[in-house]
């Protein structure tokens, strides 16, 4: 791969790892050995993004961030291969292993200070 290709690919995944719920929906699909529904995994970051156990957590804003994900970042996750969404049992599962999340953080670190 060229530097020119590895540098736009560093920088779509830094702008992938900018968005919390990006980080937050990758954390919690590695934490999983198989996947989650597509609920359940807004539930999950809920809890994340809020601090607060689910009993204390809206239904509202749970829908608010499924939305989110289904909309917004586990398309932009899917395009860049990181995770696999199916429709038809509406779960997401990881797709790169956690070595490579590591080294895609490691990259974007690196490009970052660089910045």
């Amino acid at each position: 791969m060229s530097e020119c290709r590895k540098a736009k690919s560093t920088d779509r995944f830094h702008e992938l790892l900018l968005d919390r719920r990006c980080r937050y929906a990758l954390s919690c699909l590695q934490a999983h050995d198989g996947p989650l529904t597509l609920a359940d995994l807004a539930e999950e970051v809920a809890v994340r993004e809020t601090g607060l156990p689910l009993t204390e957590i809206s239904a509202t804003d749970v829908k608010e961030i499924y939305m989110s994900l289904y909309y917004t970042q586990i398309p932009r996750l899917e395009g860049e291969g990181l995770v696999r969404y199916d429709q038809e049992t509406d779960t997401v599962a990881r797709r790169a292993e956690r070595e490579q999340l590591v080294e895609i953080v490691k990259a974007t670190h690196a490009r970052r200070t660089q910045d």
